[in-house]
C-alpha cells in the first residue's frame, strides 16, 4: 500500500492517537496529522508522488499534497472516512474538491466508494498511470525533469499555483510582478536566456 490510513484497532480501541478525551484527540490531530500534512504542503519545492498501491484516507490526501502525482495500475483511491462514523481530520475536505473538483470530492466522501487509477487519471487526481515495473522509473524521470530548473524560478513557480487557489486575479498580478522581478535578476536568468540563445542545456546554479 502507499498508505491504508488510520490504524483501526487503535481507533476501535482508543489508544495512541484516539486515546483519551475529545480534548486530547483534537490537540493530537493538530500536533500529530496536522503537522504531517502542513509540512508536505509547505514545501516549497515540487514534490513528485509515485502511488503504488491502496491509498486510502489519509492515504489519499497526503497523495493529493503532491503536485504531480503518478499511479500503477495497482494504485486505488479512496477516503471511508464516513464508513467508520467519522470525517477527513486532515484537511482532506479543502484538498480533495481542489483536486478533483466539488461533485467528485462529494462522491468520493459522501459514498466511500474506491476509485481505481484510470478513474483517478480520468477525474485529475493523479496525473499519469504507469505499469507497476515502470513506476518508480517514470516518477524519476518526471523529477529530473522538473529538478532541471533554475530552483529560485521553481519555487516561486510553485508559490504562484499554490496562492493562485486562492488569490483573485489582481492579487496574483501583484504577486507575479514581485516575483518576476527578483527572477530577472538572478544569475539563472541570465543563464536561460543564453542557453536557449547558443541552443544548449542551461546548468542553473541556484543564484
Amino acid at each position: 500500500a502507499f498508505s491504508a490510513g488510520g490504524d483501526l484497532k487503535a481507533m476501535r480501541d482508543r489508544r495512541d492517537l484516539f486515546a483519551g478525551t475529545g480534548a486530547e484527540i483534537r490537540e493530537r490531530y493538530r500536533r500529530v496529522v496536522h503537522r504531517i500534512v502542513r509540512s508536505l504542503y509547505g514545501l516549497e519545492v515540487p514534490l513528485v508522488a509515485a502511488v503504488n498501491g491502496p491509498a486510502m484516507g489519509l492515504g489519499c490526501d497526503i497523495a493529493g499534497l503532491a503536485d504531480i502525482r503518478l499511479a500503477s495500475t495497482e494504485a486505488t483511491f479512496g477516503v471511508p472516512f464516513l464508513k467508520l462514523g467519522i470525517l477527513p481530520g486532515d484537511g482532506g475536505a479543502w484538498l480533495l474538491p481542489r483536486n478533483v473538483g466539488y461533485a467528485r470530492a462529494a462522491e468520493m466522501l459522501f459514498t466511500g466508494d474506491t476509485i481505481d487509477a484510470a478513474t483517478a487519471e480520468r477525474w485529475g487526481l493523479v496525473n499519469h498511470v504507469v505499469a507497476p515495473e515502470a513506476l518508480m522509473d517514470e516518477a524519476l524521470k518526471f523529477a529530473g525533469k522538473v529538478a532541471a530548473h533554475g530552483p529560485q524560478a521553481l519555487r516561486m513557480a510553485k508559490t504562484l499555483l499554490r496562492q493562485g487557489r486562492d488569490a483573485n486575479f489582481d492579487q496574483m498580478l501583484e504577486m507575479t510582478a514581485a516575483m518576476q522581478a527578483l527572477a530577472h535578476l538572478t544569475e539563472d536568468h541570465a543563464e536561460g536566456v543564453a542557453a536557449v540563445l547558443e541552443k544548449r542545456p542551461a546548468d542553473f546554479t541556484g543564484r
